[in-house]
């Protein structure tokens, strides 16, 4: 942790915060990622040894808890309340980098199970046609095989990297890349449809009014900064 030698609370939250990967472990945290493995499938590019660094030392400054597992030997992490008092920074900082930090961000990795994650938290249930939906996602540059499922049940949101033998009711095909930039707001939905960019095989009770329950990115909707920078 570097010590910048200041009276300043911005300083010290900065030697605590911002050492590489910290903000983003918080992030997936806040996500619901609990096992190291969790946190490690959504930041690939974190060596382990780091990971494992990093979640001690989040730990050692109070901001993380860890408890044992289910399983010997293995541990799952929870945020404390002054992990937790990090949502509305981190929050505004996406929104700052939406707003004044964005160029060329589409351009760089992500990960199939990031975006479907995102796009599952993006979904509005009260917007969906029936209470219980299942959609398939498929990512033509990472492979024919389905990526990923999102399970609407009851209100609540899941996302399986298998298939559980629901009846599918929407199939979305796409890229990885195109579906990054229509989450972004980069690419608008309805002309990458009409395009073929993004396919949608379901029925017209979902596809009609699509852009009401699969929503984009808060940080592009929910910012009045975007667009007037």
């Amino acid at each position: 942790m570097y010590d910048y030698n200041e009276a300043c609370p911005i300083s010290m939250a900065a030697s605590v915060l911002c050492e590489r990967w910290t903000l983003q472990i918080i992030r997936e945290m806040f996500f619901g990622s609990t096992r190291y493995s969790e946190i490690q499938k959504f930041i690939p590019n974190i060596s382990p040894s780091l990971l494992r660094n990093r979640l001690r030392f989040l730990e050692e400054q109070g901001l993380i808890i860890r408890k044992c597992g289910e399983k010997a030997n293995r541990y799952e992490y929870f945020l404390t309340p002054s992990g937790k008092s990090l949502a509305p920074v981190l929050t505004e900082m996406g929104k700052w980098g939406m707003c004044w930090a964005r160029d060329g961000m589409t351009d760089k990795q992500n990960t199939a199970a990031g975006l479907i994650r995102d796009l599952a938290g993006g979904i509005d249930v009260d917007q969906l046609p029936s209470g219980n939906t299942s959609i398939q996602l498929t990512l033509t540059d990472i492979g024919e095989a389905p990526a990923g499922y999102i399970h609407v049940r009851d209100g609540e949101v899941q996302v399986c990297d298998t298939d559980l033998g629901f009846e599918v009711d929407v199939y979305i095909t796409s890229t990885l890349d195109v579906m990054t930039r229509i989450w972004y707001d980069e690419i608008d939905m309805l002309p990458a449809i009409d395009a073929g960019r993004m396919k949608v095989d379901a029925a017209p009770v979902y596809t009609r009014h699509i852009k009401r329950w699969l929503r984009i990115s808060s940080f592009t909707t929910d910012n009045p900064s975007v667009g007037s920078n």
